[in-house]
């Protein structure tokens, strides 16, 4: 039989047993690599489940923006530059990344992206540039405010298209 396998995958003998190890190392890689993924996958649907602490910069107004913002696209920097000027409507409207369930949880979509705001500055957050729940939010919040749309309205439609994507994960 040893002489029938090698005839057909023409390896010499001294290869079965570096074959035989590259397969096993590559059987162990395949299972680390499932693992890895699988955590990730836990973290893609909510932030909840990993609940790391934001990362906060302070700012001497709502026109400098975080220096963080330096290592996200151009879109993610448009986005923070709207989130004060709407914190009206972002502060009434849910998060439905997970961010609402940590240990020190989110009040609202605004806060994914401003922790605060007081007498030292605005204290922004890198929590919204990080999700892509919370920059589709964001977005479309901002979007309908600046056709017209009522909070109610964008509330509506914030709770409809996210909140059963975050119940499902």
């Amino acid at each position: 039989m040893t002489t029938r396998l090698r005839s057909v995958f023409r390896l010499p003998r001294r290869a079965l047993p570096l074959t035989a190890l590259a397969l096993l190392l590559f059987i162990v890689l395949s299972g680390c690599a499932s693992t890895a993924g699988e955590e990730h996958a836990d973290h893609s649907g909510g932030h909840a489940a990993h609940g790391l602490p934001d990362n906060i910069e302070v700012t001497a107004s709502p026109d400098v923006l975080p220096a963080f913002l330096d290592n996200y696209t151009d879109t993610t920097r448009d986005f923070y530059s709207q989130v004060y000027d709407h914190m009206d409507v972002l502060k009434e409207l849910n998060c439905y990344c997970g961010c609402m369930e940590y240990n020190d949880p989110h009040d609202s979509l605004f806060r994914c992206f401003i922790a605060g705001v007081d007498d030292d500055g605005v204290h922004w957050t890198d929590h919204g540039g990080s999700c892509g729940i919370c920059l589709m939010e964001v977005r479309d919040a901002i979007k309908l405010a600046d056709e017209g749309k009522s909070i109610d309205e964008i509330r509506q439609f914030i709770d409809s298209t996210y909140g059963e994507t975050a119940a499902s994960t």
